[in-house]
Order: structure tokens, then sequence, then C-alpha cells
């Protein structure tokens, strides 16, 4: 009896033992940002139904006018399509009919100069109103996978030299965690308005005239951001 309880001890006492046992370890933060320039620019387009001297430009007229202005510089039409956003549209009562006032359209262009393009058409059709909705890239998940595997790279890289200042070996990796990891699209809302006659405006929010800044539209790129925190065992000599 004696020998089963003091068997039970050391094994249990072992156990203790065991878990207190921490092993030596080492930890860094690796990070890496990425700057790409946007192949998918998103254009958020309103037409509004208006008087022309004594003539109406109906909703049906000026999106005809759009649709031929987009094709004579080349967009196919397939990339405009309906604002579900907007999909109510804007309506008055008229004789017991709704009338359609406003209409909106999303158009995706694929780089700056077709912006500029598109603007100079809204402002020769008179477009109510026209801003920047998105921005993104058509190969942004690949993008986003090797800024990743970048950052995680980076945080072994500081922990293999850090190690060896000290003259240790690195083990094997204990933990990884993703600390963050994100996507900066956001287009700040850039607005066109037919008001102001051959506007044009770069991306942050100044207006300028189309003839002082040689029609060119400039865009922030898109940031893509991911870091990692890393645990490596340290082995001794």
């Amino acid at each position: 009896m004696k020998r089963s309880i003091l068997f039970l001890i050391l094994i249990f006492g072992i156990k203790i033992n065991a878990q207190e046992i921490k092993k030596p370890f080492i930890e860094a933060t690796g990070s890496s940002e990425t700057e790409i320039v946007p192949d998918e620019i998103y254009i958020t387009i309103t037409l509004q139904e208006r008087q022309d001297g004594k003539d109406k430009l109906t909703i049906e007229k000026q999106e005809d006018d759009l649709k031929q202005n987009l094709k004579e510089i080349g967009i196919d039409i397939v990339n405009l399509s309906l604002n579900t956003a907007n999909a109510d549209f804007r309506k008055i009562k008229s004789f017991k009919k709704d009338v359609v006032t406003s209409k909106s359209y999303i158009l995706k262009v694929g780089n700056a100069d077709m912006v500029t393009k598109v603007y100079e058409r809204l402002d020769k059709i008179n477009a109510h109103d026209a801003y920047i909705s998105k921005l993104n890239h058509s190969k942004i998940l690949e993008f986003t996978k090797e800024n990743r595997i970048k950052a995680i790279k980076a945080a072994k890289d500081k922990v293999e030299y850090l190690i060896a200042a000290v003259g240790n070996q690195l083990g094997g990796p204990i933990e990884i965690t993703e600390t963050s990891n994100s996507v900066e699209n956001n287009p700040y809302g850039n607005h066109y308005n037919y008001r102001t006659s051959n506007a044009v405006q770069s991306y942050g929010g100044s207006m300028e005239s189309s003839e002082s800044v040689g029609d060119e539209i400039s865009f922030k790129k898109i940031k893509i951001k991911a870091s990692f925190l890393v645990k490596y065992e340290i082995l001794n000599k």
C-alpha cells in the first residue's frame, strides 16, 4: 500500500514538473505594405430630368445620350449597370402615375485616363452628378496573399538575426498570429458636377480645371497591409 502511494506521488510530481518546464522562446513582429495602382474604377453617375429651354430632357433621352457618348470613347456598355443601391429612383406623383425624375448608374473603367474622358463626356451631356465610388484591382486577392507572405517572412528574418546575435540557434515555430490584414481603397467620394464647366477632380478632394491639369486625374494607390507576431523556440548550441 505504501509502495502504491509512493509510486502515485512520484508520477504526479513528474507530471507537475513537466508542465512547469517552459521552452525558451523569442518573438517578433513582421509587417509588409504593398501599393498598387487600381485597374477597376467605379463611377456612380446620376441623371436627372430637367428643362432645356422649352424642352424637357427625359431620363430616357439622357440615358441614350450617355450610352452613345460612352461608345464613342471606346467603353463597352456592358460596363454600365443600374445602381441597385438606388433602385427605387426618385419619383413624383403626376395624375396618379409615377414619373421617374432621376436615375443612378455604376460605370466601371480601367484607368485614370478613361475617367478623364468619361468626365468630359458627362460635362458634354450635362449629367446631374458623378463621383468615384470604389477603387479595386482585378488581382487584389493575389496581391493580398503575396503581401501576407512578405510579412511573415519579415518576422522570421527578424528572429533569425536576433537569435544569431546572442549566439543561439533557432528552433521551430511555437505560435504564429496574424495581427492585421487590411486593404485601403477608399476613394473618399471624388465628385464631379455638371454645374462646374470642364471640371476634373483629382483624388483627395481638390477641384481643378481640365485645362490647368492637362486633362489628367490621379488616384491614390491601393494600400495592402499585413503583420504577423511569431514565436520561435530557442535552441542551445
